[in-house]
């Protein structure tokens, strides 16, 4: 599927969005570290797309803020196995 933001085209693929959660769920702890940054690129569209309140995902304890804070050893507040459920939870797509 195609979409439009600001005059800009832009592609979607359910299908591939569902492969790429299944990916990242899958994923053991430090692959998953690797791969921080698109899982917060992940986490952004998601939350876009199921039109997530942004104090869901940009507070303190949101998932996009957790994950930012994921990319710098040491930053996060909160347990990886804790944030990697949240993730799961709230990224889930039917």
């Amino acid at each position: 599927m195609e979409y439009l933001v600001d005059g800009k085209k832009f592609g979607l693929s359910y299908k591939n969005l569902k492969n790429r959660y299944q990916e990242f769920i899958e994923m053991d702890d430090d692959t998953f570290l690797a791969n921080i940054i698109d899982a917060a690129h992940f986490a952004i569209m998601v939350c876009y797309l199921k039109e997530i309140p942004t104090y869901l995902c940009l507070s303190d304890t949101g998932i996009v803020h957790e994950l930012v804070h994921l990319m710098t050893p040491g930053q996060s507040p909160t347990e990886l196995k804790d944030i990697r459920e949240t993730f799961k939870e709230q990224l889930k797509l039917s």
